[in-house]
């Protein structure tokens, strides 16, 4: 940074500095103002008195880290549930209360929506978690080997590093993550196994991967290594699969690319079956090792309860869902509806939507395998549909796909999103796009907390014209 912008911030690198936190901010991080200028203090909560050094200074704003908590407001701040909180990464918000986690989330959301030309009233109070602890459906786990002992770490990453921590215990997930991903541990040093080491090439695993039907108990251990060349592994994986009648089956995902990916493109099963059942709102679905599906299960149920109720349709329409993944949407919606008309690139999800349309005799259900912005023209010139939800990955939606959604004549449109920033991006193209002469409005905003002391928020948007 130049030194002449320097001299407009009233911090300088590593100062040490009081601060009062006011609210919490998108990220781990919690918003106070030093002589009025922005900072950012990480693991912070509102009414929070710290002691902080600055660790990052830019035009508009600083990030620091907490020397010490000089007194805070016992309504905000309790103490984390987490022994490795203050380290992990894995979440951010655990010294909140519950209710003051849903507090700030409609903060921040209402903060995030206001560039939009909507009142107050069309931004709905989030939706609670019905289970805040023990909620998550899946674990991935990157690993390390300890050279001392020859033993595995397999954890998250601290807040913006590359260390890693260990994990024996995490509270957001399923007690039997841990039991799994321990006995991992203890036959894999018994089998010197040894992590992925991308520095030097050598190694074998580089993720410990763990997914549970909670509403099936069939749990799924998927190991991602460089190849297929498990040593010993029928000895390893009837040994596990021994102390774990959940475990319904072992797979092998190949990732030997230089990537932050975490699964590779072919997968093997060693034992049993490649893939769990799950069921939701009495559908049954299949979930294979590396297909999408929603990590808070009971707080799914009412997601799409939730989008079923705002479109208030009459049985007569004409659904896409794009982003389609396993089918969960497509085959929840498929009893309010005519038809509808799945889109998802992955073929793993294809292949088991359309094993989950047979389980449940769904038969008003149409899946096309291809990239939504490359497959949605062709879904709306050949169905043309009344509704399309859009329920896509955290980059959001390509352009074109909005613009023919725009030029067609659709009449509904939910839109899923967990992240705040490309959904503004895309509503606004939506209701005012370049190419948009038949804009949408927005009816109603419903955000709903599937992620429980993180930040992330997701939300469920209603548009129609």
């Amino acid at each position: 940074m130049a030194k002449e912008t320097l001299k407009s911030i009233p911090l300088s690198e590593n100062q040490t500095f009081e601060i009062e936190i006011t609210s919490m901010a998108y990220d781990n991080s919690a918003v106070g103002r030093y002589k009025d200028f922005v900072v950012f203090v990480d693991r912070a909560a509102p009414g929070d008195k710290v002691l902080a050094q600055a660790t990052t200074l830019r035009h508009n704003y600083a990030r620091a880290k907490i020397l010490e908590v000089q007194g805070s407001d016992p309504l905000y701040r309790i103490e984390a549930k987490c022994k490795v909180f203050k380290v992990c990464g894995g979440c951010q918000w655990q010294h909140l209360p519950y209710e003051k986690q849903l507090e700030q989330k409609n903060i921040l959301i209402a903060d995030f929506l206001k560039t939009l030309n909507i009142s107050s009233d069309q931004i709905k109070p989030i939706i609670p978690s019905p289970d805040i602890w023990n909620y998550r459906n899946k674990v991935q786990y990157p690993v390390r080997t300890i050279q001392e002992t020859g033993r595995l770490k397999a954890g998250y990453f601290e807040w913006h590093s590359n260390e890693l921590v260990n994990i024996k215990h995490c509270p957001i997930q399923n007690n039997l993550f841990d039991e799994i991903i321990e006995a991992v541990r203890n036959i894999a040093e018994k089998y010197k196994i040894i992590a992925y080491d991308s520095s030097t090439k050598k190694g074998w695993l580089r993720h410990i991967c763990v997914r549970l039907g909670i509403n099936t108990g069939e749990a799924l251990l998927t190991l991602v290594g460089v190849d297929l060349g498990l040593s010993n592994s029928q000895m390893f994986v009837s040994e596990l699969m021994g102390k774990f009648p959940q475990l319904v089956g072992v797979c092998i995902n190949v990732n030997n690319q230089t990537t932050n990916v975490i699964y590779g493109n072919k997968t093997e099963v060693l034992k049993g079956k490649g893939y769990i059942n799950e069921i939701v709102n009495g559908i049954k679905f299949k979930i294979s090792a590396t297909s999408f599906f929603q990590v808070n299960t009971l707080q799914t149920e009412k997601l799409l309860s939730t989008i079923s109720d705002l479109l208030q349709l009459s049985g007569e329409e004409v659904l896409v869902d794009a982003y389609c993944g396993v089918g969960l949407i497509s085959l929840y919606m498929a009893k309010f509806v005519k038809k509808v008309i799945g889109i998802e690139e992955i073929k793993q999800s294809i292949e088991d939507a359309k094993t989950s349309l047979q389980e449940n005799n769904i038969n008003n259900v149409i899946l096309i395998n291809g990239k939504v912005e490359n497959k949605i023209q062709q879904g709306i010139e050949t169905y043309k549909p009344e509704v399309i939800i859009l329920d896509p990955p955290r980059g959001g939606c390509a352009k074109n796909i909005l613009n023919t959604i725009c030029d067609s004549d659709v009449r509904k449109i939910i839109y899923v999103s967990c992240n705040p920033s490309t959904l503004i991006r895309d509503l606004n193209i939506l209701c005012l796009g370049e190419s948009n002469q038949r804009g949408f409005s927005i009816k109603t905003i419903q955000p709903i907390d599937m992620f429980p002391h993180s930040y992330h928020t997701e939300c469920i948007v209603l548009l129609e014209r």
